[in-house]
C-alpha cells in the first residue's frame, strides 16, 4: 500500500535554511517538502499549494505573518531565539560604530539587548512590515549612521542597495527542528481527527439506517392516552382492529398494553413480556418529559422469537473508540515506596469522575499514570485524547481544543470540525504540561472544565460533552499562580485530586527493574556475555541521580545495549557515556568561593531549580551558578 504523502511545506526565504532544514527532515525520517521564496513569492506559492490539497505551513516569522494576514492561514512558525545572532554579534564584537538589528513587526528579545549592553555594542532596533517600509527602515538607520546591519533577507537585499554593510542572521537547527516537529504533532493530530470524524459520521448514517428500516413495532400517544404515532410494523401487530389509530384510545385498539400506567407514574418500563395475539414481545415503555410535565408515552414492540434471532446474527457497534490508551498500572515497573504510593493514590483515584492533576518532573512516566487511571476506570471502554500544551501552535490552540463552524474562517473544513474535547466524549482528555497554557486560553478551559459543554470557534451553539480530565505539569502551579501567568480558579479546579509521580534518583533499586524490562525488549536475542556486561554497567550507575528520569534512563539501554552487541567491551561501553556525565567546565573561583565560604546551595533548591529547567542537568547547573559535579553531589 502507498504512503499517503504528509501534506506539510516549509517555505524558506534562503537557499542556506532550505538546505539544512531538508538535511533535518531526511535525518528525522520526516515526509516534509521544502520551497524556497521571498516574502512576495510565498503568498503566490502558498496560495497556489492551497488550492491543490490541506496543506500545513512552516516559515520564519516575516513570512509567517504575510502568509497569515494575506490568506488567512495557520502557519508554524520557525521561532527566532537570541541564540540565533550570537554568530554575528561575535563577528561585530570589537566593532564601535552603530549596529541596525531589523525585523518584520516583531520587539527584538531584552535577551538579546542584554547581550549588547554587556559586550558594549551600540545597536538600535528598526521595525518593519512589507517591503516598501523594509526599504525606509533601512534608509533611516543609515541616515542615524549605522555601520552594520543585522537580520533576515528581506532586509539584506535593500542593505546591499544602499552599501550598508550586512550580516544575515539564520535560524539555528535547534529551532528549525522544534518547527518540523510541532507541524508534524499538528498534522498527524489534525489527521487523527478527520479520520474519528469520518468514522463518526459512518456511524451515525448506520444508527439512521437502522432507525428507517427497523423491524420494532413502534407506538406513541399524548397525555390522554390517544395514539398519535404508529409505523407500518405497529400497524400489522393492531390488526384485527381496522385503522386509521391516530386519535383512538389505545385500551380500544390494544389492551394491556399499560401505557397508561406509564402516563400516571412517569417511570419508564424497560424490556417487559406481554402477549399479542399469541406472539411473546419484549416492550419498552417511556415516558415522554416536556418542561417537566408528562406529554405522552412512546412504546417499542419487538417480538422475542424476532430478537433472539438478531441477537445471534447482528451485533451492532455501539461505540467506536476515538484514541488508545495503551498502558495499565501493570505497566508502570517498581518496589519502591515512592512508586508504590504514586500506584496506590492513582488507583484508588481511577474510580472517581474527579480531576486528577499529576505532578512530577521531565521524565518520570506521567502519561503512562494518566493512561493507567483511564483504563482502570468506568470509562475504559472510551477514547483517551491526550494534549500536549506546549506541541500545539498559539493560533491554533482553540481551534483544535474546542473545534469550529462551518465558514468560521478561510480554508475552514465545510461542515465545521470538533475539537478534541469533543473527541474525548464518553472518556478521558490529558492535558499535559498544562502549566504551559497561554494565559487568554485558561479561561475557555476552565469554562469547560465547569459546565462540561464546548462552544465551537465561530458558532454560538453550545455542545455538552461528558469527559473526565486528567492533567499534568513539572511546574509549581502555586508559583505561576503567584506570578500572575496561572489563573487561581483553574488551579484549583484542576488541583482536586493530586499524585506526585517519584523522580527516578527517589526509587531506590526501580532503575535496575526498569531497565532490565527495556533490555529484554530492545534485545531478546543476546549473548550471556552481553547480558552480564549490560547489568554490570548498569550496577555502576547506582549513585547516578538521573536528571532525565526515566526517559534518560530508557536513553541510556538503547545506547548501552547496541554498543555491546556491537562487540563494544563493557569498559569502553560505560566510559562512552560517563565521559558525557563528567563533562563540564572547570569551576569558576566564584563557586569556589561560595562553597568555601559555607554558602552551599540545598538539595530541594536544586530539585526546584531542576524542575523548572525539565530535567536538564546543564541547564540547571548553569542558573544555579555551580558545576555538573556539584550539582549531581547536591542530589545525593
Amino acid at each position: 500500500m502507498t504512503e499517503r504523502k504528509t501534506k506539510i511545506c516549509l517555505i524558506s526565504p534562503t537557499e542556506n535554511l532550505a538546505k539544512r532544514a531538508r538535511a533535518l527532515i531526511t535525518r528525522q525520517g520526516m515526509n516534509i517538502r521544502v520551497e524556497v521564496a521571498d516574502l512576495e513569492s510565498a503568498v503566490s506559492l502558498a496560495k497556489r499549494l492551497s488550492e491543490q490539497d490541506d496543506y500545513l505551513f512552516i516559515s520564519r516569522r516575516g513570512t509567517r505573518d504575510l502568509l497569515c494576514k494575506s490568506l488567512n492561514i495557520h502557519v508554524v512558525n520557525i521561532p527566532s531565539e537570541a541564540s540565533d545572532y550570537i554568530p554575528a554579534i561575535q563577528q561585530l564584537r570589537n566593532e564601535q560604530g552603530l549596529i541596525a538589528f531589523f525585523s518584520f513587526e516583531e520587539e527584538i528579545s531584552n535577551e538579546l539587548r542584554t547581550i549588547c549592553y554587556l559586550l558594549n555594542l551600540r545597536m538600535r532596533h528598526y521595525c518593519f512590515s512589507d517591503s516598501l517600509s523594509c526599504q525606509s527602515a533601512v534608509r533611516r538607520a543609515i541616515a542615524d549612521g549605522a555601520v552594520w546591519g543585522l537580520g533576515g533577507v528581506v532586509s539584506e537585499r535593500f542593505a546591499k542597495m544602499y552599501g550598508l554593510p550586512y550580516i544575515r542572521v539564520e535560524s539555528s537547527d535547534a529551532s528549525i527542528l522544534h518547527a518540523l516537529e510541532t507541524a508534524m504533532q499538528l498534522y498527524t493530530a489534525q489527521q487523527e481527527n478527520a479520520r474519528q470524524q469520518e468514522q463518526l459520521q459512518i456511524q451515525l448514517e448506520r444508527y439512521q439506517n437502522i432507525l428507517d428500516y427497523t423491524h420494532d413495532a413502534i407506538i406513541a400517544v399524548d397525555e390522554t392516552g390517544r395514539i398519535s404515532v404508529t409505523n407500518q410494523i405497529a400497524e400489522q401487530m393492531l390488526r384485527p382492529a381496522r385503522p386509521p389509530f391516530a386519535g383512538r384510545l389505545i385500551e380500544d385498539v390494544l389492551a394491556n398494553t399499560q401505557l397508561t400506567s406509564v402516563l400516571k407514574s412517569g417511570e419508564a418500563e424497560i424490556g417487559q413480556m406481554m402477549n399479542i395475539h399469541g406472539t411473546l414481545v419484549s416492550t419498552n415503555r417511556v415516558p415522554i418529559r416536556v418542561g417537566g410535565k408528562i406529554k405522552g408515552v412512546v412504546a417499542t414492540f419487538q417480538d422475542i422469537k424476532t430478537l433472539q434471532k438478531a441477537e445471534r446474527n447482528i451485533r451492532i457497534k455501539l461505540h467506536e473508540k476515538g484514541l488508545i490508551a495503551k498502558y495499565c498500572f501493570s505497566d508502570i515497573l517498581g518496589h519502591s515506596p515512592a512508586i508504590v504510593e504514586a500506584k496506590r493514590l492513582s488507583e484508588k483515584y481511577a474510580d472517581s469522575n474527579l480531576t486528577v492533576m499529576l505532578y512530577g518532573e521531565t521524565g518520570t512516566g506521567k502519561e503512562m499514570f494518566a493512561q493507567s487511571i483511564h483504563n482502570a476506570s468506568p470509562r475504559r471502554n472510551g477514547p483517551f485524547v491526550a494534549i500536549n500544551c506546549t506541541a500545539l501552535n498559539r493560533n491554533l490552540l482553540e481551534s483544535e481544543l474546542f473545534g469550529y463552524a462551518d465558514s468560521s474562517f478561510t480554508g475552514a473544513r465545510k461542515g465545521g470540525k470538533a475539537g478534541l474535547f469533543e473527541t474525548a466524549h464518553g472518556g478521558t482528555i490529558f492535558l499535559d504540561e498544562i502549566g504551559e497554557l497561554p494565559l487568554e486560553f485558561q479561561a475557555p478551559l476552565l469554562r469547560v472544565l465547569q459546565e462540561k459543554e464546548v462552544r465551537r470557534v465561530g458558532d454560538d451553539t453550545v455542545i455538552p460533552v461528558d469527559i473526565r480530565v486528567v492533567a499534568a505539569t513539572n511546574r509549581n502551579l502555586l508559583q505561576l499562580v503567584e506570578a500572575g501567568k496561572f489563573r487561581m480558579d483553574l488551579y484549583y479546579r484542576l488541583n482536586v485530586l493530586s499524585v506526585v509521580v517519584p523522580p527516578l534518583r527517589n526509587r531506590e533499586e526501580d532503575y535496575q527493574e526498569i531497565a532490565g524490562r527495556i533490555y529484554d525488549r530492545l534485545m531478546p536475542e543476546r549473548s550471556k556475555e552481553e547480558e552480564q556486561a549490560f547489568f554490570n554497567i548498569l550496577r555502576r550507575c547506582q549513585d547516578y541521580p538521573w536528571p532525565g528520569n526515566v526517559r534518560e534512563l530508557n536513553n541510556l539501554v538503547e545506547r548501552v545495549s547496541l554498543l555491546l552487541h556491537q562487540g563494544v567491551p563493557e569498559k569502553e561501553a560505560f566510559q562512552a557515556f560517563y565521559n558525557e556525565w563528567q563533562k563540564e567546565e572547570i569551576p569558576s573561583p566564584e563557586e569556589k568561593q561560595i562553597e568555601t565560604a559555607g554558602a552551599i546551595i540545598d538539595r530541594e533548591a536544586v530539585l526546584a531549580a531542576l524542575r523548572r529547567n525539565g530535567g536538564n542537568a546543564s541547564r540547571t547547573a548553569k542558573e544555579l551558578g555551580i558545576s555538573r559535579s556539584t550539582l549531581y553531589r547536591r542530589l545525593k
